[in-house]
């Protein structure tokens, strides 16, 4: 057990951990620009998972990576103009919708990948993302292992979350997307263009979702698996609650269930005498407790998850 309290055992968890979120970070800070609008993308769990396996047959094919997770990130965005189109302009429960989209998603992933890879003990593998040392950084003591020697779409995940921060907090656009998530009607009488803005909130939340997707088959694995996104949407759900909608709150928040998950693969690894499934189960464990700890007196958009009539009065 002491070994735990080493700096050979803490810095790389660390910096585990920061891989780890990233999905969450990607997903919860879209799932936030989104909510803001007022709309649930209940569905983040299916663009997350479709994200993954069209990156990596693009990346396989095409021999680059970056290809890769240009159509991860459009095939998210595909999948969230699906779920808007009944969600905003047919007027649909959007949680229906969304759950509707996560089934899909689970089966015509593995319909798709068995199409193009047939059905083999070996499984077909690109490289994954370089990690890219910042130099200077990278030499800071504890720090600079755990935070600046990671691939590029971890310190794009970073930026993004901070730009959005600036966006929706500091500037006119930004409290364009509040009102539209708070009243509606009193927004469209400002002249915003509700039913856009709402499309504008699906399609980025599904770029981050199929950004994400491609992360975790381009960046951390370097192939596609059964059901890879494995519960990371319906976390970066709760992730989005207990940050109060607020982009910097979810990075924290996205870093602690990185931690979490990385420290049950290693608590496997160096053995317990407890069940490995309790290890599994661990990030989600975490996630429920969060939510009964944090997740009180917490106001959300007034008009979240709500159908928008635009006829209506």
């Amino acid at each position: 057990m002491n070994q735990i309290f080493t700096a050979a055992f803490l810095i790389p968890l660390l910096a585990a951990g920061v891989r780890m979120c990233v999905p969450l970070v990607l997903g919860s800070v879209g799932e936030v620009f989104a909510e803001k609008t007022g709309v649930m993308n209940i569905g983040l769990e299916g663009q997350m998972l479709i994200g993954s396996l069209i990156a990596f047959i693009c990346a396989y094919f095409s021999g680059s990576l970056l290809i890769g997770i240009i159509a991860g990130a459009f095939s998210g965005m595909l999948g969230a103009l699906l779920i808007a189109f009944w969600s905003v302009y047919r007027r649909q429960d959007q949680s229906v919708v969304g759950i509707m989209f996560n089934i899909f998603a689970l089966g015509f992933t593995n319909f798709l990948y068995r199409a193009v890879f047939g059905v083999s003990t070996s499984k077909a593998s690109v490289d994954i993302l370089p990690t890219i040392a910042i130099p200077g950084l990278s030499k800071i003591p504890w720090i600079g292992d755990i935070l600046f020697n990671q691939n590029i779409l971890t310190y794009l995940a970073f930026a993004i979350a901070i730009a959005a921060y600036f966006i929706l907090k500091k500037t006119r656009f930004g409290l364009q997307v509040d009102a539209t998530g708070e009243n509606p009607k009193a927004a469209r009488a400002a002249g915003i263009d509700v039913r856009k803005m709402r499309l504008a909130g699906y399609l980025f939340c599904g770029a981050m979702a199929g950004l994400a997707g491609a992360y975790l088959s381009l960046g951390v694995v370097g192939t596609f698996t059964e059901d890879m996104s494995a519960g990371r949407g319906f976390i970066c759900l709760a992730v989005t609650i207990l940050a109060r909608w607020n982009s910097l709150s979810a990075v924290a928040a996205s870093l602690l269930f990185g931690a979490v998950q990385a420290l049950q693969l290693r608590l496997q690894a160096i053995g317990s005498s407890l069940p490995y499934q309790f290890f599994v189960a661990l990030p989600y464990l975490v996630t429920l407790v969060s939510l009964l700890i944090v997740g009180r007196n917490i106001h959300a958009p007034k008009d979240l998850g709500k159908v928008y009539n635009q006829e209506g009065r």
